[in-house]
């Protein structure tokens, strides 16, 4: 699950983004473009990964929280409750685990039944969705046979290469434009 309106950002960025490599090869087509390039690129490349890796996994067994510098999988026996107030927080015996894409429960302005308008909640769907997910789990779901289930936490090493790769590109590209 991700929010419906990254999507369409990660669009616009990834298009002018190309448009900008693009204007950068035909205009200056030499090795101090190609450095240059970086910029857009590692601009390009933040908000793949901004928009591409927050997500939330609800499995069979498990709620996986997917960031983009970690992962996070949390067996369903293991979900102790949920803090909704800035976000999506899944608490366990060890800690509070966030996830990045869901944002909290927000704040509206609405009409009563009067006809006055106030500052009423605005629940967010996808958190409301885990909740649900999570308050329907069956006894099967729920079970630890063994105590073999545990929370696991993986660095996304690939991502952050990638991320660093590009940052230090485009300070190369900054270094490389002209006074």
């Amino acid at each position: 699950m991700r929010t419906t309106s990254s999507t369409v950002l990660f669009f616009v960025i990834a298009a002018l983004c190309a448009v900008g490599v693009g204007s950068i090869a035909i205009g200056d087509f030499t090795l101090r473009g190609l450095a240059v390039a970086g910029i857009p690129i590692a601009v390009g490349t933040v908000v793949y990964a901004l928009y591409r890796f927050p997500r939330v996994e609800l499995g069979h067994r498990e709620l996986a929280l997917i960031n983009p510098l970690q992962s996070v999988r949390i067996p369903w026996n293991l979900v102790d409750g949920f803090d909704i107030h800035f976000g999506l927080g899944v608490r366990t015996h060890e800690k509070v685990f966030s996830s990045w894409p869901l944002a909290g429960r927000g704040k509206k302005m609405e009409k009563d039944e009067h006809g006055i308008r106030r500052l009423m909640d605005n629940p967010n769907p996808a958190v409301d969705t885990v909740l649900d997910r999570y308050s329907g789990l069956s006894d099967e779901e729920l079970s630890n046979p063994r105590g073999q289930a545990t929370i696991t936490v993986q660095w996304n090493l690939r991502i952050i290469a990638a991320l660093v790769a590009a940052v230090v590109w485009a300070g190369i590209g900054f270094v490389a434009l002209p006074s």
